[in-house]
């Protein structure tokens, strides 16, 4: 794997459905202000962060990563119908529980498929749903394809998507990959094989109003 491009991975900004904890997989909600507040914390850190280099970006089709993805290619000056929709970033799917209550709601009304899930965690399936076996094969193309082209890329995509993504890039153990972070007020820069965590303001960005 060459190592002369800088991949910037970001995840989308808070959703209504994150906020109160039910299970999105590829349904969608509208970002919350918190979330706007935190795209636009993270487009003006790069902004400042990239001076004047022009990337390229990628975003999951879903409208919670379109819109966060608007927002970051705005501050970077990037039209928006530049940006690569790849269906290959899109959230893991829980198949015919995408939408549910929660984890704790799931396992409530399905013991039998949390008791699966626990013992591999790694193959499990939803119904109708995704492995992260299954993310992590339509993710490891893109990684590929990313850090074979030379330059800076912005990859707008999801929690579970980003953990696989990082996992690869940084050749993690499946246990290692779980224990990941999903931050939405910090982003990471993936270069020479290594990860830095970049934290943005966004307790800032809201005093001046967006």
């Amino acid at each position: 794997m060459r190592m002369d491009s800088t991949i910037y991975l970001i995840r989308h900004g808070e959703t209504v459905w994150n906020r109160i904890g039910r299970l999105q997989g590829q349904l969608d909600a509208p970002l919350t202000h918190a979330g706007l507040a935190q795209a636009h914390a993270i487009g003006r850190d790069l902004f400042e962060r990239l001076t004047g280099s022009a990337p390229a970006m990628a975003a999951s089709p879903l409208g919670r990563t379109r819109q966060t993805a608007a927002i970051i290619a705005e501050h970077l000056g990037i039209d928006f119908d530049d940006i690569a929709l790849d269906d290959r970033l899109m959230e893991i799917t829980l198949g015919d529980h995408d939408g549910y209550g929660g984890w704790d709601a799931i396992d409530r009304d399905h013991p039998e498929l949390a008791a699966e899930r626990r013992r591999d965690p790694w193959n499990f399936r939803h119904p109708n749903g995704e492995s992260s076996q299954m993310v992590q094969d339509r993710v490891r193309p893109v990684l590929e394809h990313l850090t074979a082209t030379p330059g800076i890329h912005v990859v707008v995509a999801h929690g579970v998507v980003n953990k696989v993504f990082r996992g690869l890039y940084l050749g993690l153990t499946r246990e290692e990959v779980f224990a990941l972070d999903r931050p939405q007020n910090a982003y990471f820069r993936l270069q020479a094989g290594t990860e830095a965590r970049i934290e943005v303001d966004v307790e800032a960005t809201v005093s001046t109003g967006l």
